[in-house]
């Protein structure tokens, strides 16, 4: 990501150069004219005629009459100094969606749970109490269909790097088309390919990436299609960074909670810096200065003067329901990484070590499935998360592809070249899913929504083809 922020920068930049160059020769061409029109030789007699005085403007400097050539470099002049105002407003445009990314709110979620903690539906059925059936080629019809949707995504990007739909590539006239053999195609009797595509790759497009990975959280099955591709995260990151903060903090008050005194007589101590540090209460100053760009709700607000005090909960709440950048920031600034890094290490994540905000779907299902066993074990700290990542914004992903939209915990990712969503997906047999792509933040319509809600509507088919209960059993749960 930093090499495509580098990238975006050096786009503005160069637009920004060209056209100063442009608009600078331009002028210098029409003053090197006017320069060698007007020279005057010394000792010439100077006389200001009528004509001449009419074209003097209000400072008294006289402008030369119009010539044909003269009205041209001024027309070039004018038109290059419309185009730089257009590029202009261009990149301010670009400039202000780039900062904007992931500020695409769902205002009123599906789900209002009266009380953070209260994670009500997290414990699933005995799972060693329900029995079920195995049809393997069920399966395997499903991960062919699931497959064959990722491979023959309905998007394609262009030479320009835009990413459109397949369907809507037009060439000009002039085009030298490049084909290649359909895959699967039989030769004809001189050996040559009967059937043949157009290569989009040799044309300069390129087809987007799209990963997912499936867990399933009591019995360990899991799927992976490009699982181990590396994406950059976006605000993906903040759910296992906020997961590791919190698993701190309950530990903490597992021991404050056992010894509420601190007493060494009585057992484990903290120093008084962790116990103050560490409590979810402990409030935070916020101001003008801290705030940072793209989503979220703190910057828009009045941080004046002494700025505004939010709790430590009060910035995990905005960091995962509204994806609130200025809150993560200012939670790893309080808090540091080196947590982070120590639970990352132990479940076996490893691009976070490359980049911060780097990751796989199948390292996001590794976070969720922690996260899924953190809530069981710490149900109080635990919940706080699972109900905060169930009321998490822009739920139009996998909340809306899963049979039941209110037993999802989620956390989506929007940035630029990166749209992402990971959950736990609760009911008889919990799951985690993640989808990741690098489908551009600018591109955030319904049919691309559809699409990967299509894919996660495969994983639940599949999930279900896993394990399926028989129907008798269930009536008694």
């Amino acid at each position: 990501m930093n090499t495509l922020r580098n990238n975006q920068k050096l786009i503005f930049g160069t637009l920004a150069a060209v056209t100063v160059l442009s608009i600078l020769l331009a002028a210098g061409f029409a003053a090197l004219y006017l320069s060698s029109r007007d020279t005057i030789p010394a000792g010439t007699d100077i006389q200001t005629s009528a004509k001449d005085t009419e074209t003097a403007g209000n400072d008294g400097v006289q402008t030369p009459p119009d010539t044909a050539e003269l009205s041209e470099l001024r027309a070039e002049n004018d038109a290059l100094r419309t185009q730089a105002e257009s590029l202009a407003a261009e990149l301010d445009a670009m400039r202000e969606a780039a900062s904007e990314a992931e500020t695409e709110y769902i205002p009123d979620p599906p789900i209002d749970l009266d009380s953070l903690y209260n994670p009500g539906d997290l414990t699933p059925a005995d799972p060693e109490s329900l029995s079920y059936t195995f049809d393997l080629n069920e399966q395997l019809a499903v991960i062919r269909a699931l497959e064959e949707q990722m491979e023959h995504s309905p998007y394609i990007v262009d030479p320009d790097g835009k990413l459109m739909l397949l369907e809507d590539v037009v060439f000009d006239e002039d085009t030298e088309i490049l084909y290649r053999a359909k895959a699967n195609t039989p030769l004809d009797e001189d050996g040559r390919v009967q059937e043949k595509e157009i290569d989009y790759e040799a044309m300069g497009y390129r087809y987007p990436t799209v990963a997912v990975s499936y867990r399933d959280m009591e019995r360990g099955t899991a799927y992976s299609y490009n699982g181990d591709t590396v994406f950059f995260s976006a605000s993906l990151i903040k759910a296992p960074y906020i997961y590791t903060l919190l698993h701190q903090i309950a530990q903490f008050n597992e021991i404050k909670e056992a010894n509420p005194t601190n007493d060494p007589a009585v057992g484990k101590t903290l120093t008084q810096e962790i116990w103050d540090k560490y409590d979810l209460e402990r409030k935070i100053t916020v101001t003008e200065d801290m705030v940072e760009k793209g989503s979220g709700k703190i910057k828009d607000m009045d941080l004046s003067g002494a700025g505004k005090e939010f709790s430590v909960l009060e910035l995990i709440e905005y960091s995962i329901k509204m994806s609130d950048n200025t809150a993560f920031r200012i939670l790893r600034n309080e808090f540091g990484y080196d947590y982070f890094w120590q639970v990352s290490r132990a479940l076996g994540v490893k691009s976070v070590f490359t980049s911060f905000n780097n990751l796989t779907a199948d390292e996001a299902c590794l976070y969720l499935a922690a996260i899924y066993d953190f809530a069981k074990d710490y149900p109080t700290e635990g919940g706080v998360l699972i109900n905060l990542m169930k009321n998490a914004n822009h739920q139009v992903l996998i909340t809306q592809a899963v049979s039941n939209p209110y037993a999802v915990a989620h956390k989506y990712g929007w940035d630029a070249d990166s749209y992402h969503d990971m959950a736990l997906v609760y009911g008889d047999a919990p799951f985690a899913v993640c989808v990741m792509t690098n489908f551009d933040f600018s591109v955030n319509d319904d049919d691309l929504n559809a699409y990967i809600r299509s894919l996660v509507s495969e994983i639940e088919k599949l999930h279900q083809t896993f394990y399926k209960a028989i129907e008798e059993q269930k009536k008694h749960f």
